[in-house]
């Protein structure tokens, strides 16, 4: 009788001229020199080699992955042989599925005018990258960033201070004759609002009107500089301190000296004569 354990990586096994490749007990008849039966047996034990399989699915974050004292960091299949308590292989296999952290940029250029903007369901209003973490359906990380530049609303103002002489004023297309404030709104090279501010202050025309009476004897009348000797409208334009006209005028009313004569005759008689009180 013949035991023989061996492993299946040493198959075929080979016995008194036969072959053998599974586990068993074998007999052979042979015929002794002396002319009698003589029965060989084989008790044939073939290990089999071990195997196992492990099937992991992880996410990136959860890299490095350690198995059978190894290190992984990507997809793949990976085996590792043993020897096993029965001095044959033992072959491990890893299925290493790594799913890959999902990313997602959104780049968003946007008016003042369109604020808040909403990404995600969050609000934002300033130009910014903003991040938010997810779990995909994997159950790894999903990672959204939004780039958001927000552009803001062009200002411009302009003062202007003119006299009532110098109306209409025209300024960006448009014609204006009183003091205000105004505002026109354009469309920016970026396509977003541009709002631009008149301040327009009109100084208007001063006039001014001085009426005098005055007798003959008070002549000449002297006005604003200038000498008078007649009755009469006179107008003088000035400059005032806006630099804008400034007219005067003077209404001037000259009363003559009144004139009488009394011719009398009287007897000396009469006198004295008395006249005018």
């Amino acid at each position: 009788t013949t035991n023989v354990t061996i492993c299946t990586s040493q198959l075929p096994y080979s016995w008194n001229g036969e072959i053998y490749t599974t586990t068993g007990t074998y007999e052979r008849t042979f015929v002794s020199a002396a002319g009698c039966d003589s029965i060989a047996t084989l008790n044939l034990v073939v290990n089999e080699t071990l195997t196992s399989t492990t099937d992991v699915v992880i996410c990136a974050s959860q890299l490095p992955y350690s198995w059978n004292g190894e290190t992984f960091t990507t997809t793949g299949t990976y085996e590792r042989t043993f020897v096993s308590a029965t001095g044959c292989d033992s072959i491990a296999t890893l299925n290493l599925v790594v799913n890959e952290t999902l990313t997602s940029t959104t780049n968003a250029t946007i008016c003042a005018s369109q604020l808040p903007y909403s990404w995600n369901g969050e609000t934002y209003t300033t130009t910014g990258t903003y991040e938010k973490t997810f779990v995909s359906a994997a159950g790894c990380d999903s990672i959204a960033t939004l780039n958001l530049v927000v552009t803001e609303t062009l200002t411009s103002t302009t003062n202007v201070t003119i006299c009532a002489s110098e109306l209409p004023y025209s300024w960006n297309g448009e014609t204006y004759t009183t003091t205000g404030t105004y505002e026109r709104t354009f469309v920016s090279a970026t396509g977003c609002d541009s709002i631009a501010t008149l301040n327009l202050v009109v100084n208007e025309t001063l006039t001014s009107t001085t009426n005098v009476t005055i007798c003959t004897s008070q002549l000449p009348y002297s006005w604003n500089g200038e000498i008078y000797t007649t009755a009469g409208t006179y107008t003088v334009p000035l400059v005032s301190a806006a630099g804008c006209d400034s007219i005067a005028t003077l209404n001037l009313v000259v009363n003559e000296t009144l004139t009488s004569t009394t011719n009398a005759t009287i007897c000396a008689s009469q006198l004295p004569y008395s006249w005018n009180g």
